[in-house]
Formats: C-alpha cells, sequence, structure tokens
C-alpha cells in the first residue's frame, strides 16, 4: 500500500478495503451535505435553522438505520460499506430538498453530487492516489540529481529555441499582457497535452517488466521484502497483470514522472525569472508592451535597480509550461534520455512485480 500498488492486495474489494478506509471522509461528506436544504435567497435565520435541521435529519436517519441493523451503539460508524450504506449516503441527503422545500431539480442535483463525490473518492482510494503521491514526493526528493541531470542535458536545446522567444518582443506582447485567468487555461492546456503525450508512452515502459529470467534475479530485486526464500525454480511464471493491475503501474509510473516534468517546469520558470531580472529593464518591457510594466519587487544589485515585474512573471511562466511540452516530448522519444528518464521509476517497478510475484508463488 505504501508503495502506491494497493491493487496488487490479494482479494482488494470495495467494501472491506476500499470505501471502508474512505469512510472516514464520506461521513463528513454526508454530514456536510446538510446545506443542501438551503436556499440562498432566505435570510440568515432561515439558512442556519435549515442547515441545522437538515443535519439533525441526516444523524437521525443513521441513527434509525443502525437501529434497525442491530448496531450499537446508534451513532457507530459500520465497519464495512456495503450496497445499504451507500444507499443511505446516496439518498437520504437528497431528501433534504424535498422536506425543507419541495425542490425536486434540487433532488436530483443533490444526487449527482453524491454519486460524483463517492465516484471520486472511490477512484482516489481504490487506487491509492494520495499514497502513490506521497510516496513519489519522497522518491523524488532522493532522485533530484537525476531530475537536475536530465534538465541538463535537455537544457542547451531549450534554450536554443525559448531565448529567442524570451527576447522577442512578441512574446512579451502576447503573453506578458495576458489575463492571469487565460495565462493559467494556457497553462492547464500544455499541461494537458504534457499529460496525454506522456501518458501514452507510458504502457510501453512497463509492457515487458513483469517477466524475470529466474528466481535469483526475483530475490535479488525482492532485497530486503518480507516473504520466502523460494529456490529450486529455474524459470519462474509471474501470473498475469489484471487490468485494475495495469491501471494501477499506469497510475505509479504516470504520476511519479508528472512530479518530475512540474519540477522541470519550476526550475526552467525560476531560471527565466532570473535571467530577466538581470538583462530585462522596464525601459524595455515598455518599449515592447507599449505599456509601463507592473511592478512587484525592487531592488539593487551592484548599484543597478533591479525590478521584478507581473510581465517577467508572466512570460517566464508561459515558457515553462511550453518547455514542459517539448520535454516531455524529448525526454521520452530520445532513446538515451528516454532511458535515463523512466530509470528509477522502472526500478521501482520492477521490484513491486518481484515481491508480487514470489507473494503469489
Amino acid at each position: 500500500m505504501d508503495r502506491g500498488v494497493p491493487q496488487f492486495i490479494e482479494s482488494y474489494n470495495a467494501s472491506e478495503d476500499v470505501l471502508t478506509r474512505a469512510l472516514p471522509a464520506l461521513v463528513l461528506f454526508f454530514l456536510f451535505s446538510s446545506i443542501s436544504a438551503v436556499d440562498l435567497d432566505w435570510p440568515a435565520w432561515g439558512i442556519v435553522a435549515a442547515s441545522f435541521c437538515g443535519l439533525l435529519f441526516l444523524i437521525a436517519a443513521w441513527a434509525v438505520i443502525n437501529r434497525l441493523r442491530g448496531i450499537r451503539p446508534l451513532l457507530r460508524r459500520p465497519e464495512r460499506v456495503g450496497a445499504v450504506e451507500i444507499a443511505v449516503f446516496l439518498v437520504v441527503p437528497a431528501l433534504l430538498p424535498i422536506i425543507f422545500g419541495w425542490d425536486w431539480s434540487g433532488v436530483l442535483i443533490t444526487l449527482a453530487i453524491q454519486a460524483a463525490t463517492l465516484g471520486l473518492v472511490y477512484a482516489v482510494t481504490s487506487f491509492g492516489l494520495i499514497a502513490i503521491s506521497w510516496w513519489v514526493a519522497a522518491q523524488l526528493v532522493h532522485s533530484l540529481g537525476q531530475t537536475l541531470r536530465l534538465l541538463t542535458r535537455a537544457l542547451p536545446l531549450l534554450l536554443i529555441g525559448f531565448m529567442f522567444l524570451f527576447i522577442n518582443a512578441e512574446a512579451w506582447q502576447s503573453a506578458g499582457l495576458l489575463d492571469t485567468s487565460l495565462l493559467v487555461a494556457v497553462g492547464a492546456l500544455f499541461a494537458v497535452l504534457s499529460g496525454v503525450f506522456l501518458g501514452t508512452q507510458v504502457p510501453r515502459e512497463i509492457r515487458d517488466l513483469n517477466r524475470f529470467s529466474s528466481w535469483d534475479e526475483i530475490q535479488q530485486l525482492c532485497d530486503d521484502a518480507p516473504g520466502p526464500v523460494i529456490e529450486g525454480r529455474e524459470a519462474p511464471v509471474s501470473p498475469p497483470l489484471s487490468r485494475r493491475e495495469r491501471g494501477n503501474l499506469w497510475l505509479l509510473v504516470f504520476i511519479s514522472q508528472s512530479f518530475r516534468l512540474v519540477i522541470v517546469s519550476t526550475l526552467i520558470g525560476v531560471f527565466f525569472v532570473g535571467l530577466g531580472l538581470l538583462i530585462i529593464q522596464p525601459e524595455t518591457v515598455t518599449l515592447w508592451t507599449t505599456l509601463p510594466p507592473t511592478e512587484l519587487w525592487e531592488t539593487t544589485l551592484f548599484g543597478i535597480d533591479i525590478e521584478l515585474t507581473a510581465e517577467l512573471l508572466r512570460v517566464s511562466g508561459f515558457l515553462a509550461a511550453f518547455a514542459v511540452v517539448y520535454f516531455s516530448v524529448y525526454a521520452t522519444t530520445e532513446s538515451a534520455l528516454r532511458k535515463e528518464f523512466y530509470e528509477d521509476i522502472i526500478t521501482e517497478v520492477r521490484q513491486n512485480l518481484a515481491v508480487r510475484a514470489r507473494y503469489l508463488a
């Protein structure tokens, strides 16, 4: 679980493993759903009263259901989440708009929100997205040196193209004057493009990782993982991965490399901000954009005034987001760089698969 592959657990199921672990979050949202009875056009006292009454209704419904199922105490949370608990989570909050206002459209909206929340919580918990993120973040701290080496290898080609854009008036006239919300939308578009390309390359990298030449190789990969030492078998047969297990591995590699791209993007953005502070003067920004720059911070270095402007941050952010698209394509298509780009995470995946093979044997 802590290594980001909960789907490798034998007999891993929704009722006992997934939704039960997510139960605190579901209970909290269940109680928070009391506001579904609120009409914002009501006076303040009406909103507070409806929210409080809705909360009491949900707690009472919870107690009644526990009473009918013979659970003591009445407000005890269930030990497993089955069809009854899911039905309660979906249906009971949807009754509030009817009770407090005969709002049938509110019923449908509440049902949709509850179902979407349940699906999101199930997906996050089932594939251990939070555990994967924490594990990947910890691994990337240890492999930061490798990320920097990757960046330095790609930096010469990045500088050739992006330095031209950085000192180009058109880039400052477009990205430098772009509204913040539009700049965020452009960055999100670049992130999606990078994610789509990276996601299509991951299956190729993990395709043959479940094959091992001998049990000695598996034993070496398992390292200090608990489990018996299997000897006397020359050709290990690792059971094929299920669709969920393949999806779990895909997520593990995808999130790991996405974090690495975020680090690369941040470093590139910081590089351009630092470079702009040194070589791009406010007068130059005014000349390029025909508008005075928005000053955010000012200092003096070697007797020279240095200003951080909003325009510089926008252009640097735009180039950093654009550079990630280029870097994701270059790092996953150039053979030598691709091997180094995936090297550490592929080693971790092989270890997970080796432990799985020994565990199932």
